[in-house]
């Protein structure tokens, strides 16, 4: 075998298709105003009814405003022993109790050098976990995060996990990839075939939705029936499924301007005094009902 130059020639195989799908999809024009035509002429002898449940249905729209309501916006401010200037730092690692990530939020919500402070009357929530042993915490956070994911505690999760599993795997080391690196499969797709390939594929979508006729409009209502209560019902079934929560963590409501949110939180009792903790506020200047009712 031997290389050769080649000139860039249009492929046999993509005009093929093109010009087989355009014997049709020209016409589809002329067939659509044609049909549009046959409706007007019967537009007037036509009447449609409402959906049987559009009633009780239209009664239930002010449940989209209580949805949005539970979707407040607000700020989260968290602490963990692997923050800087957070956690103590000894030779086996770093740690922080529960009192002392109670006295760094307090300190927080009294900084008043901070620009991004919220102020204000607040509605806040505190939230912690605690543990005495490394992997526990690690168990914990991990069960936690599935449902209650907070993107600070998501990473102490991963970071404690990776911590536990370092003295099995600190001493593999794995074979050097010889360069250059294989990229997982994926579509050849580059141009003037994703584009060739975009064009066509509207072209064959035309093809696809004209010849999908052979099924009349009643078995296609029918059909789409069916989807809808089946889709209704897993998202039932995906609700009902969110309910089933695990773990557990400590948690306090309070409300206030942030000096005073402070202070409640220097005066409160901490359960324990574990060298794992991490512990977040959760704050808004609107009611948190939702994260109330999860965690409180």
């Amino acid at each position: 075998m031997t290389w050769q130059l080649s000139s860039l020639t249009w492929p046999h195989s993509a005009a093929s298709i093109q010009t087989q799908a355009e014997t049709v999809t020209a016409e589809v024009g002329n067939a659509a105003a044609q049909a549009a035509g046959q409706l007007d002429a019967v537009a007037g002898k036509v009447t449609f009814q409402r959906h049987p449940l559009s009633t009780e249905a239209e009664a239930l729209l002010g449940l989209r405003a209580e949805l949005d309501a539970l979707l407040q916006s607000g700020t989260v401010l968290t602490v963990s022993q692997y923050m800087h200037q957070i956690g103590s730092e000894l030779q086996s690692g770093r740690y922080l109790n529960p009192q002392q990530a109670v006295n760094h939020l307090a300190g927080k919500l009294r900084d008043q050098v901070d620009a991004h402070r919220p102020n204000g009357e607040l509605y806040g929530i505190a939230v912690m976990l605690t543990a005495s042993q490394l992997s526990e915490f690690a168990q914990r956070l991990t069960e936690l995060t599935s449902v209650f994911n907070l993107p600070d505690w998501c990473q102490v999760a991963r970071f404690t996990t990776a911590l536990t599993t370092n003295e099995q795997t600190k001493l593999h080391q794995p074979a050097a990839i010889v360069q250059p690196r294989f990229k997982p499969a994926a579509a050849l797709n580059a141009q003037p075939l994703r584009v060739a390939s975009s064009s066509m594929g509207t072209q064959l979508a035309t093809l696809e939705s004209l010849a999908d006729d052979k099924t009349t409009v009643i078995g296609k209502l029918a059909t789409l029936a069916t989807k809808r209560a089946q889709r209704l019902a897993g998202v039932s079934d995906q609700l009902n499924a969110l309910k089933s929560l695990q773990g557990s963590v400590w948690s306090m409501s309070l409300s206030g301007h942030p000096h005073s949110m402070a202070t409640m939180l220097a005066a409160s009792t901490v359960p324990g005094n574990h060298p794992y903790t991490i512990a977040s506020l959760l704050l808004s200047d609107q009611p948190l009902t939702f994260f109330e009712e999860l965690l409180c």
